[in-house]
C-alpha cells in the first residue's frame, strides 16, 4: 500500500483537503490532532481505503472505498481504557449505480452498533424503510484493537472482523 496524508478527505471531489507530509501527519498523530491516511495499491491507482485518526477525542474510523470512490464499509472505533473498541460498522450498497464518490446515494445501508457488554443493535435501511433488531450476550473480543503507532495500521484496517 502507498500511504498519503491529509487533514480530511473530500468525498465529493475525491481529493484530499489540506495535504500533509508524512512528518506533519506523524506530528498530528503524536499530538492527537485529526489527520487522514489514504491508502492506494500503487502510485497510479485510486484510493481503496482511508483511516481517520483523532486521538485527542478517542476517535478513529476506517473507511473502505469501492471502484467508484464511494464509501462501501465504515468501521468506527472509540478509545476505551487505552484501546480502540469497534463501536459501529456500516456497509453501503449502491445497486447498479455508477455514480461517483459523495454524489451517490446508497440503496441499502446496514449498520451494527456494538457495546462493551455484548449487545449488538442492527439497523437495515432500504428505500427509506428501516428495520431494527438487537441481540445480547455476543462475544465482542474481536472488537478490541490496540491504538496503532503512526503508519502501522495493518491490524486496524482488517476488513474481515469475524
Amino acid at each position: 500500500m502507498i500511504w498519503t496524508y491529509c487533514e480530511q478527505w473530500n468525498n465529493l471531489t475525491e481529493t484530499p483537503v489540506n495535504p500533509l507530509t508524512p512528518e506533519q501527519a506523524q506530528a498530528r498523530h503524536a499530538s492527537g490532532q485529526l489527520y487522514t491516511a489514504v491508502a492506494s495499491p500503487d502510485e497510479n491507482s485510486a484510493p481503496v481505503l482511508r483511516v481517520e485518526m483523532r486521538l485527542e477525542t478517542g476517535y478513529s474510523s476506517v473507511i473502505f472505498m469501492d471502484e467508484y470512490g464511494r464509501d462501501s464499509l465504515d468501521y468506527t472505533f472509540t478509545l476505551i481504557n487505552g484501546s480502540f473498541f469497534l463501536e459501529t460498522a456500516t456497509s453501503y450498497d449502491y445497486g447498479d449505480s455508477q455514480e461517483r464518490g459523495g454524489y451517490a446515494d446508497a440503496e441499502r445501508m446496514e449498520s451494527y452498533e456494538f457495546t462493551t457488554d455484548g449487545i449488538i443493535r442492527r439497523t437495515v435501511e432500504v428505500d427509506g424503510e428501516e428495520t431494527r433488531e438487537s441481540r445480547h450476550g455476543i462475544d465482542i473480543a474481536s472488537n478490541w484493537e490496540p491504538v496503532p503507532n503512526f503508519g502501522a495500521y495493518d491490524s486496524l484496517i482488517r476488513r474481515d472482523r469475524a
